[in-house]
């Protein structure tokens, strides 16, 4: 009846499989366990290891970014205080959040959300998360969060992997999200 790839369920996703009465009567017998207001875990399954499986089973059209996505990239050294993701900015801005993993909102519009988007595999399960370029532009994008230390580092350990860059991308993506300015003077300096 559940599908067993889920880690957790919204109740409004369980109902439209189930009937209440199914619907109350596992949660009654321990079957369905209520986790957060509104979303339930199934009992036999397991609790993921990595947080961001745990917050994409939240979030599904969320995609990891900033410093989550620097660091799922080895590109800084800075270890994540919360989970980073970023939402359209069209819709609802009414969440319910876990209380754990701690998660931080970041916002974009329609037109770059899935800019630089890709699906990588963590644990069995797909998550959405921004493709290295994409990361190295959020980080200039973002200056008042991450400090200008660190998108440099970022930068750096970005262009130190000379098969893995891709500086036209880079070049497009800063376009895209308003960062040229930044990112041409370190990609002249650093190239040359």
């Amino acid at each position: 009846m559940l599908q067993t790839d889920s880690i957790i369920w919204r109740r409004s996703e369980l109902l439209g499989k189930m009937s209440d009465y199914k619907f109350k009567n596992m949660v009654a017998t321990g079957e369905l366990q209520r986790i957060h207001k509104g979303i339930y875990t199934y009992r036999g399954s397991d609790e993921p290891d990595n947080d961001m499986v745990l917050v994409q089973q939240f979030f599904p059209q969320a995609i990891f970014s900033i410093f989550t996505a620097a660091s799922y990239h080895d590109l800084t050294t800075v270890i994540p205080r919360k989970v980073q993701i970023t939402l359209p900015s069209s819709g609802t801005r009414r969440f319910v959040l876990p209380d754990y993993p701690p998660i931080e909102i970041f916002f974009s519009s329609d037109r770059t959300m899935s800019l630089g988007a890709e699906r990588v595999e963590l644990e069995g399960q797909m998550v959405s998360i921004y493709n290295r370029e994409r990361t190295v532009c959020d980080m200039f994008r973002y200056l008042d969060k991450t400090g200008l230390d660190t998108a440099i580092e970022v930068f750096k350990a970005y262009m130190a992997d000379i098969r893995g860059r891709n500086i036209p991308m880079l070049m497009e993506y800063a376009k895209k999200l308003r960062v040229y300015k930044y990112i041409s003077q370190y990609v002249e300096v650093t190239v040359g």
